[in-house]
């Protein structure tokens, strides 16, 4: 973005910055004013590449605040709608944007306090304050509001989204840098529209998922993944008549790694269409093996978003079927609810398309998240999946059964297979068998095991 703003004063040229004053000659040193901005290179709308005044004066503000004896916070906020702005608006609508943001967090600061632009929709807000935690947490939803109210450049009231993240000092740190980049851990970690405060707790989850996401990379090259899997029984017969394959990594560095800690920063990394397409087939093949050995199982996949929204993935599950010699009656395909809100004409041409070679499709953990009959009647299943918190509900709740009974019912009426997920008591099994669900899968009957336990079955 382009602006007509005056050049960036320089740090020691005695320039007060409004409401920063740096003392002409001696470089970073702070006084403090009775406004608030900085202009230049902290709320221009060209800015630095580095940032490097923005962090120059943080650093002489942080020091004449220890010498003065008071605490501070750093925030950094985050307008997470200015590409948008910019796309649909333009960039003029999106200048005036960051003019107004500045200016109402302006509107929120006492003497003492400054602001900065960190550069694109991020800003910097130096707090010298007495207050304790709840209080400042107040302060910053005061912002967080402030800049989130509508705006209006005459084409419309714009929306925008302000996030916060904020580190105190010396609580947190005493240095700036260790401050700022503090607060930029924080706003990872806080929901949309919403503030998150600094801990070592948070520091220690973001540096493992750092340390994870680190050691994916090449895991799969490395032969570090493997499938157990998860049988499927029917009460009536008492037999294993589908398993389904679970995703499992033994990293050499960090040992065993849980699904649920590696699979969200796998998808976030990007690393699910290779890795799915991994996993596809590597099932495929061991249920043709079993299918080879006289024990013919369906096996049950899970895919990605990823997956399912790259385009050719319907042929793909047909070529690694032929790849692998299965027949497409002993695959089944399991997509959870979240990944069918987005792209819902896409994704049901691409499932049908799968469904068509006769490949089976299940809606794995029914009834939460954006659970509704809309996609029951868009998308066309075989098997619905009670998920496991409905099952635990069984044997503790009334309004459990009646859930229960409900799904079972209305599954029946649609033709589908139903199948209960999380079964991990005696009690859980006669209560959903007494229900009208005779296909289960849980603790109980087994857990996940390698391919040659399913073989010995």
């Amino acid at each position: 973005m382009t602006s007509a703003h005056q050049s960036e004063p320089r740090l020691d040229s005695g320039a007060s910055a409004k409401g920063l004053t740096l003392v002409k000659g001696v470089p970073g040193k702070f006084s403090w004013g009775n406004t608030k901005t900085m202009n230049g290179s902290c709320c221009s709308l060209t800015g630095s590449i580095t940032n490097l005044p923005v962090r120059q004066n943080l650093s002489a503000a942080v020091s004449a605040a220890h010498e003065q004896g008071w605490n501070a916070a750093v925030i950094v906020l985050k307008v997470s709608d200015l590409t948008e702005i910019n796309h649909w608006h333009g960039y003029e609508t999106g200048d005036q944007v960051i003019e107004t943001v500045m200016e109402r967090i302006e509107t929120c600061l006492s003497e003492g306090h400054f602001v900065g632009r960190l550069g694109g929709g991020h800003f910097l807000v130096f707090l010298r304050t007495q207050l304790h935690k709840s209080a400042m947490a107040e302060q910053v939803e005061g912002v967080i509001s402030a800049v989130s109210s509508p705006m209006n450049f005459g084409a419309g009231a714009l929306f925008i989204n302000c996030t916060a993240g904020v580190s105190l000092m010396p609580d947190d740190a005493a240095v700036a840098d260790q401050l700022m980049r503090n607060a930029e851990l924080a706003l990872r970690s806080a929901r949309l529209g919403n503030q998150a405060f600094y801990s070592e707790t948070l520091h220690d989850n973001l540096a493992s998922q750092a340390e994870i996401r680190s050691a994916l990379v090449g895991a799969l090259a490395r032969e570090e993944f493997f499938l157990v899997y998860q049988p499927q029984v029917c009460m009536k017969t008492g037999e294993t008549f589908a398993v389904e394959a679970l995703l499992r990594w033994q990293s050499p560095t960090l040992g065993m790694v849980p699904p649920d800690r590696f699979i969200p920063i796998a998808e976030s990394a990007g690393l699910m269409p290779e890795l799915g397409d991994w996993i596809l087939t590597s099932a495929c093949c061991q249920a043709s093996q079993w299918l080879q050995a006289g024990k013919p199982l369906r096996v049950a996949v899970n895919i990605s978003a990823a997956q399912l929204e790259e385009s050719g993935f319907a042929c793909r599950v047909q070529d690694t079927l032929a790849k692998c010699g299965l027949p497409a009656s002993l695959l089944e395909i399991e997509v959870t609810e979240s990944m069918l809100v987005g792209q819902v004409q896409d994704n049901q041409r691409t499932l049908q398309a799968i469904r068509n070679t006769g490949v089976k499709l299940a809606l794995d953990d029914f009834g939460t998240g954006y659970s509704n009959l809309a996609y029951l009647r868009h998308f066309v299943f075989d098997t619905l999946k009670i998920d496991r918190l409905f099952t635990s509900a069984v044997t503790e709740e009334r309004a459990g059964d009646v859930l229960v009974r409900a799904i079972i019912a209305m599954g029946a009426e649609l033709g589908h297979e139903i199948v209960a997920e999380g079964v991990e008591t005696a009690e859980q099994m006669q209560a959903l068998q007494k229900l009208g669900c005779s296909r289960m899968q849980g603790y109980y009957f087994s857990r996940p095991v390698r391919a040659e336990e399913i073989q010995q079955d």
